[in-house]
């Protein structure tokens, strides 16, 4: 069900990873450690003597060693993981600890998920003794606070020297992890504290199967399409054949020309009617891309090829500018005044327009 309080691209990463985990489950493990569905880790924690090693499946975590990172820790780690070669197919997790990291929880409006990474860079001063310069952070949405309109988000971030000099660390004793998490979460995978300069080369196989699957689906698409027209093509002609040799038959062919015409009519009704009615999801995702940053909605309704927003913007007569240039809106005016709303400074406003079929769309530039 769309929900109209929820950012589009937000709900569509939800069903996305709703039915990656669907077809996950349906496959066997081997299959789903290809595809990076696995849950299983074997998890580093830094402590001042070492690094301990322990097994985290979907079962429980199982303590295994501690060892040193000393001038002999890549030695250590060799000899453990060809002792232990079940191992070597799990992926590895650094877990950070209270004093490695931090984690705060805090409430923002509904309205900054669609850009909550870039909100909260600028209120990391605030919110933190560091600046968003200087720690590798990130955002987990724990609740959505449908009455107060708000969301409950979780801040995890570590200082920025202290994680690239544990890396560099474990990387001189052959640690190379894959996923940087902070303890206190049942298990990794929510987020990743990892810089981009330690993660390793990522799998080509995904890419490789996700395009060949779209190459089939546009090959299919295509034979459809295809398909219909050379065969009524090659009817056409035998039928003109059949024409020169009596006028009987030449009468029944008409006859059928005529009902072949009907159904073409029926047909191109349809094709009309695909072409000139709007789409309600192409409708929002050009909404959500014209709308410029720091402008909000808190209303919108739909109804007969018509749409009314409403909300607040630093400039509503610019926004204005920006939904007439769209070749999915038409006749763009204020419903009602513009008004100022005194505790932020924004313009509330209420836009009307009418909603056309953007895809097909004849609007001159």
């Amino acid at each position: 069900m769309l929900k109209f309080d929820t950012p589009f691209g937000t709900q569509l990463s939800q069903f996305y990873q709703w039915w990656i985990g669907e077809l996950l489950s349906m496959v066997p493990s081997g299959v789903q450690k290809l595809f990076g569905g696995a849950a299983e880790y074997l998890v580093l924690t830094r402590d001042e003597h070492g690094v301990s090693l322990s097994h985290l499946r979907p079962t429980g975590e199982a303590e295994l060693v501690h060892l040193l990172l000393d001038e002999t820790g890549g030695e250590s780690r060799t000899q453990y993981l060809q002792e232990n070669a079940a191992l070597s197919e799990a992926k590895t997790a650094l877990r950070l600890t209270g004093a490695q990291g931090l984690r705060k929880q805090f409430k923002l409006p509904m309205a900054a998920e669609e850009n909550l990474r870039q909100v909260v860079s600028f209120e990391m001063d605030r919110m933190t003794p560091f600046k968003s310069d200087q720690v590798y952070f990130s955002t987990v949405i724990v609740s959505r606070l449908k009455a107060t309109r708000q969301i409950l988000v979780d801040l995890i971030l570590t200082p920025r020297a202290k994680l690239d000099a544990l890396l560099d660390e474990l990387a001189a004793a052959g640690w190379r992890p894959d996923i940087v998490y902070l303890a206190g979460d049942a298990k990794p995978g929510g987020y990743n504290l990892l810089p981009d300069k330690f993660k390793p080369p990522q799998s080509r196989w995904p890419g490789l199967i996700n395009g060949t699957l779209g190459i089939i689906l546009f090959s299919l698409i295509t034979l459809l399409i295809a398909l219909p027209i050379w065969s009524a093509r090659t009817e056409a002609n035998r039928l003109q054949g059949e024409v020169k040799k009596t006028a009987k038959i030449a009468q029944e062919v008409e006859a059928m020309r005529e009902e072949s015409e009907k159904l073409l009519h029926q047909a191109r009704f349809l094709q009309d009617k695909k072409h000139t009615e709007p789409v309600l999801v192409d409708t929002l995702e050009e909404l959500s891309r014209v709308i410029p940053d720091g402008t909000w909605l808190n209303g919108m309704q739909f109804m007969n090829r018509r749409i009314i927003i409403q909300g607040q913007s630093p400039s509503a007569s610019s926004l204005i500018q920006g939904i007439e240039a769209s070749d999915f809106f038409n006749n763009v005016s204020f419903v009602s005044p513009v008004t100022k709303d005194t505790s932020n400074g924004l313009e509330r406003f209420q836009i009307a327009s009418d909603v056309v079929n953007g895809r097909y769309s004849e609007k001159p530039h």
